[in-house]
């Protein structure tokens, strides 16, 4: 019967199951490491890289995202006011283009590619078929 770990020993595994994943190792190495530094079984593992991944998927997800784009913003903002002090209009224009991609204000016009104002052929009924 396997000895259950203790919290300190799931939390240290669980960081070098993350470090792992982020330094890309695959799940067929993870494993491996894990049933031989650790003498746990595979499904004992995938619950750590379910658990590694769920934590990593929480960590950036869209609050992250927001924050990481508010900072992007504020730092442009701030490097806009010190080029126009600097009378860097170049760099000032560079900076509105990076912000507008940032935004999404850049984005390519729509192009409709549906069938929606495509009227169809005429297909040949008895009164305009051909003559053969």
């Amino acid at each position: 019967m396997a000895v259950k770990s203790t919290d300190i020993e799931l939390r240290n595994r669980l960081l070098i199951v993350y470090k792992m994943v982020i330094e890309g190792y695959s799940k067929a190495n993870i494993v491996r490491y894990g049933s031989e530094k650790w003498k746990i079984g595979e499904r004992q593992i995938e619950d750590y890289l379910f658990k590694v991944k769920d934590k990593i998927k929480e960590t950036y997800s869209n609050p992250y995202k927001e924050s990481i784009l508010n900072t992007h913003l504020a730092q442009l903002d701030d490097l806009y006011r010190k080029s126009y002090e600097f009378e860097d209009f170049k760099e000032c224009r560079a900076i509105l283009e990076s912000r507008g991609k940032l935004l999404g204000l850049n984005e390519p016009e729509k192009i409709d590619l549906t069938t929606k104002d495509i009227t169809p052929p005429v297909m040949w009924t008895d009164s305009n078929e051909p003559n053969k």
